[in-house]
């Protein structure tokens, strides 16, 4: 499955922090970000992705979505067989660790 980057939405300009928050999170970790409603997002891992380059698989309630990285800005893609509303990918801003692997 491979990401459609092509958003409905503008990009947001990522808070200080979010891309190295972003680009530093390791599998197991749980994220969250502002207008994000439900459980925090737990990264399962990194991926390669041929339309946006790396992306990160993460999970929350059951249901598997992507992070990923487009021109400085952070975006968040659900896959169209689990959500074929508008507004996705979504843009991220704020993002923040809940939980991380490190002790």
């Amino acid at each position: 499955m491979e990401i459609v980057h092509d958003p409905s939405l503008d990009a947001r300009e990522p808070r200080e922090g979010d891309l190295e928050e972003f680009e530093g999170l390791e599998p197991g970790d749980s994220v969250k970000f502002f207008e994000w409603p439900v459980e925090p997002l737990t990264v399962l891992g990194w991926e390669d992705d041929e339309n946006v380059g790396e992306r990160l698989r993460v999970e929350a309630g059951g249901s598997e979505s992507f992070l990923y990285r487009v021109e400085d800005h952070l975006w968040h893609y659900v896959p169209e067989e689990e959500f074929d509303g508008e507004n996705n990918p979504f843009p991220v801003q704020n993002l923040v660790l809940v939980e991380s692997t490190e002790a």
